[in-house]
């Protein structure tokens, strides 16, 4: 029997196995990121994947707000460690969110494939190539 896709409520985001290895992580507007919602969302991660591979989509609502110390920790270390995600796309709203992505990659380098994206259905369609390369 294969994966029963789902959808799991954090408190910052809608975390959604929308087909076997790919997560849609959206974040709600007027949320602000901070180190337990990224953990509490890691968590969600990990148990929609059931710990295997998978490519993960991120939403950024237009004005997201996140507090400075987010900027100051590797989210994906744990999933870097055990080679579980193999890519990530951002989708960016503002110029914050696009800011604040590029600054976070360019602090921790990633071994998995990223990229910035202004539209889902465009980064949807690369996870997509992504995940069958």
């Amino acid at each position: 029997m294969g994966q029963v896709l789902r959808t799991i409520e954090t408190r910052l985001a809608t975390m959604t196995l929308v087909e076997p290895g790919l997560i849609l992580q959206r974040f709600r507007e007027g949320s602000r990121l901070d180190r337990t919602g990224s953990e509490e969302n890691r968590k969600a991660r990990a148990e929609l994947s059931a710990g295997g591979p998978h490519a993960m989509l991120t939403v950024f609502p237009k004005d997201i707000d996140f507090e400075v110390e987010i900027t100051t920790r590797d989210h994906f270390q744990l999933e870097r460690e055990q080679n579980t995600l193999v890519a990530l796309a951002v989708v960016v709203n503002d110029t914050l969110a696009g800011s604040l992505s590029k600054l976070f990659f360019s602090y921790y380098p990633q071994v998995f494939d990223t990229a910035m994206f202004e539209g889902e259905a465009e980064a949807l369609a690369c996870l997509r190539v992504m995940l069958a390369d």
